[in-house]
């Protein structure tokens, strides 16, 4: 059995997974009291959470662990001294204002750049640059690597020539290793902090956002899962690059292959805000969909317009209901928001279609898609059939695909992935309620394009398409 660890932006995850890959326990432990904390994130509460998560560990189950891997977000960067400690807060992946232009494709350099520029002194004394999965590694292992899937990939991490084209020293920079291999062993002083075996092996699993394309099986072309979590995205498989300014195009997990995604940020933060300003925080999410659910489809309900944003991503982190009125409650707005986060999914997957990447399902992974609910919602509004795994969530299972190679249990980690993730349930597209979702998402793409327009000046376009919203 092994340990997987995912480090998410808003909690952290852990499951025993079994070479046959059941889930024999699973823990999740919220890590924000409030939402302003994810600008100032410091490291070292991550290991004080996975010290309380792991005490809960059975100890049948700590006996039987054979290895760990650990997955996160990213790009996150940490900067640590020669004792390993962290000499700042986190560079969270989602704080843009701590990013500036760089002359390369990395996604991390930025970070450390800003970080050079504005904290001089503390960049002085930094001996390691680490991102979030690998800062765990560090501290279990005493090894400083860095994880990569293929050498296509590096480049969006960092490489000896960006690296020197910033002016930057490349020996603070770890040395790549691949996912499925071993980083190193947990040493005692990490053993007896956390509680775990010493010597147990530590394997490279690395980004969150790769590693659950092995969760959810979403290796092989014409294959699209999507992920929800804190923010979405709906990747697709493809054999081929796609150049389009409305999509994110990166290497996928499997060299050769490639991870065409739409981005839904902060899809997450939306609803989990709606819940508290609505006061539903005490409601299972069951009950609160239902009642949604309940509400006719343009029954005079509000819209929610996420924010007039410009790139290859959906921003539902800032927004505003339109046509709200008096008349309207929870129901109603909880309509308005999920529509939107359902329409943006939409328009995704027919953005894919159009550029090549046909979406005939889903593979729904993360805390989303635990909602039965939301679920046949999301079809619905699609259209296209949605299938669950039978472990949600999808990193632990990626974790587990890295850690169980590593041990020599699969010769690769596709291997793995086609071996162990099993669907649990398939939702298809109710077609009457898909045809009345098709008059809403026809009538919200409008009226948003309209808004949005009037807003920026721009002519109208048909869409709300985020590569073609002006900048602000």
């Amino acid at each position: 059995m092994v340990l997987s660890i995912d480090l998410g932006t808003t909690s952290i995850k852990l499951g025993c997974i079994d070479a046959s890959g059941d889930l024999l326990w699973w823990d999740r432990e919220r890590i924000l009291a409030h939402q302003h904390e994810r600008a100032r994130w410091y490291p070292h509460t991550w290991l004080r959470v996975l010290q309380i998560m792991l005490d809960r560990m059975p100890a049948d189950a700590a006996a039987r662990l054979a290895a760990v891997a650990v997955s996160g977000h990213g790009p996150t960067v940490i900067p640590v001294d020669r004792e390993g400690e962290p000499l700042s807060h986190a560079l969270m992946w989602l704080e843009t204002h701590e990013s500036v232009p760089t002359s390369g494709e990395s996604y991390f350099l930025p970070k450390v750049v800003w970080y050079r520029n504005r904290h001089p002194q503390l960049f002085e004394r930094t001996h390691l640059f680490l991102s979030c999965p690998e800062y765990i590694s560090f501290f279990l292992t005493g090894e400083a690597v860095t994880i990569t899937q293929s050498e296509e990939f590096s480049r969006f991490i960092w490489t000896k020539e960006q690296i020197e084209a910033e002016g930057l020293d490349a020996a603070r920079f770890p040395p790549f290793i691949r996912l499925g291999e071993r980083i190193g062993r947990v040493q005692k002083a990490a053993a007896q902090f956390l509680g775990l075996a010493a010597d147990l092996p530590v394997v490279a699993a690395g980004h969150d956002f790769l590693i659950s394309l092995l969760g959810t099986r979403t290796i092989a072309p014409g294959r699209t899962c999507d992920r929800a979590g804190t923010s979405e995205g709906i990747n697709h498989c493809s054999a081929v690059p796609v150049a389009e300014p409305q999509i994110r195009c990166l290497p996928h997990v499997v060299p050769g292959l490639y991870n065409v995604a739409g981005i839904l940020s902060s899809t997450g933060l939306l609803f989990e805000w709606f819940r508290r300003i609505s006061g539903q925080q005490g409601l299972p999410y069951d009950q609160m969909l239902t009642e949604i659910r309940r509400v006719a489809h343009r029954a005079e309900a509000p819209w929610f317009f996420p924010s007039m944003h410009q790139g290859a991503a959906w921003e539902f982190s800032h927004g505003m209901f339109i046509e709200l009125g008096a008349q309207h409650g929870a129901a109603e707005m909880g309509r308005a928001v999920v529509d939107s986060i359902g329409f943006a999914v939409r328009e995704a997957v027919e953005i894919l279609s159009d550029h090549g990447c046909e979406v005939e399902a889903l593979t729904a992974c993360g805390g989303q898609a635990k909602n039965e609910v939301w679920n046949q919602m999301k079809s619905d509004i699609v259209g296209v059939p949605l299938e669950v795994p039978k472990v949600e969530d999808a990193e632990l299972m990626g974790d587990a695909c890295a850690a169980l190679t590593g041990l020599g249990e699969f010769a690769a980690v596709t291997e793995a992935s086609e071996e162990l993730v099993k669907i649990k349930q398939r939702y298809e597209p109710d077609p009457q309620e898909h045809v009345r979702y098709s008059a809403s998402y026809h009538a919200y793409r409008r009226l948003y394009t309209r808004f949005r327009a009037a807003l920026s000046g721009a002519d109208p376009d048909g869409g709300l398409t985020p590569g073609k919203i002006p900048a602000r």
